[in-house]
């Protein structure tokens, strides 16, 4: 006779880091389905000059508490604003804009206190601009002689972070634009500061903030432009109010993939290669890869040659 089975209790497990997850693809539509069930749901860190302000013995202790009074701070605004139409903070008076921003600071301050060794560190924030999904404020940040110990940066503090409307959940807000900072850097390989991209730096999605830099002549200028449809095929649909400042975008929401989306991280370092050659060195770029391709021992041939057939069918080779 079978024994009795045994029922034991179901925990659905959900992921523990969304870095890999977000560096693989973008607008996906089960965000909801595990974020809000994370322990913790940050990608990026706090900018590098930060960092070496903290004290090197517990810096990691020290990142964290920096990490929740910001969380604190979006925290405070969200629910501060609650009341406003839209969250638009354009349509209160200078002196409760002005109270708002103090409220924030000092909140900050008493969150922060004793968590560098070389001095008390100041923050202060100031409302920078409004837009459909969030508020963003400027993030300068002093030591106690009121000297600038990094350049300033943008905090985007989300209106309502595990919402949005109109069906636009994986193409906007919260989760989709870390989703898209985390896999733009990635396919980009290298940092932000020279693109046409402001630079992202941290995104906490249980709190509903993003940093990134700041946007004023004083940032890296664009040198290095990063072709969004040709090579890394999406595109924003929001172009009406995605306008660069400055020659920088800042604002990622709206951006899709389109239908020839490459989806493998191999096949797009193939298809980079070989777009960015110069045509003095293309063609024999393009024999050295069929030699590979060619050779039952080379690790991803496979790869290599779905790279080559795409760029000759986009070249019409």
């Amino acid at each position: 006779m079978l024994n009795g089975v045994k029922f034991v209790n179901y925990e659905k497990c959900y992921p523990s880091r969304l870095k890999r997850f977000f560096q693989s693809d973008l607008n996906y539509r089960t965000y909801d389905d595990f974020i809000p069930n994370m322990k913790r749901a940050v990608v990026g860190n706090l900018p590098p000059e930060l960092i070496k302000i903290l004290p090197k013995e517990n810096r990691k202790y020290c990142i964290k508490e920096f990490q929740k009074a910001l969380s604190d701070v979006a925290r405070f605004e969200r629910a501060k604003t609650h009341s406003v139409i839209l969250s638009d903070l354009r349509s209160v008076s200078s002196e409760e804009l002005e109270t708002l921003e103090n409220e924030m600071s000092n909140l900050f301050n008493k969150r922060i206190e004793g968590i560098s060794q070389n001095g008390k560190l100041v923050g202060a924030f100031e409302f920078a601009g409004h837009g459909a999904f969030g508020n963003v404020f400027r993030f300068s940040l002093f030591d106690e002689m009121g000297c600038s110990l990094m350049h300033d940066k943008a905090l985007k503090l989300y209106h309502n972070p595990h919402k949005t409307h109109g069906g636009l959940e994986n193409v906007h807000n919260n989760y989709a634009e870390a989703n898209f900072w985390t896999y733009l850097k990635h396919a980009a390989g290298h940092n932000l500061d020279s693109t046409q991209f402001t630079r992202h730096y941290i995104s906490d999605l249980h709190s509903g903030y993003t940093m990134t830099e700041f946007i004023d002549y004083g940032i890296h200028n664009t040198s290095t432009m990063l072709d969004m449809q040709n090579v890394f095929r999406f595109k924003s649909l929001d172009i009406v109010n995605n306008i660069p400042l400055l020659g920088k975008v800042f604002d990622v929401g709206g951006y899709r993939k389109l239908e020839n989306f490459i989806d493998d991280k191999v096949v797009l370092r193939y298809f980079k290669k070989l777009y960015y050659r110069s045509n003095k060195e293309l063609l024999n770029y393009i024999a050295n890869l069929e030699k590979l391709i060619n050779n039952p021992k080379t690790p991803h041939r496979e790869k290599i040659q779905r790279a080559l057939e795409l760029f000759k069918e986009h070249q019409n080779i």
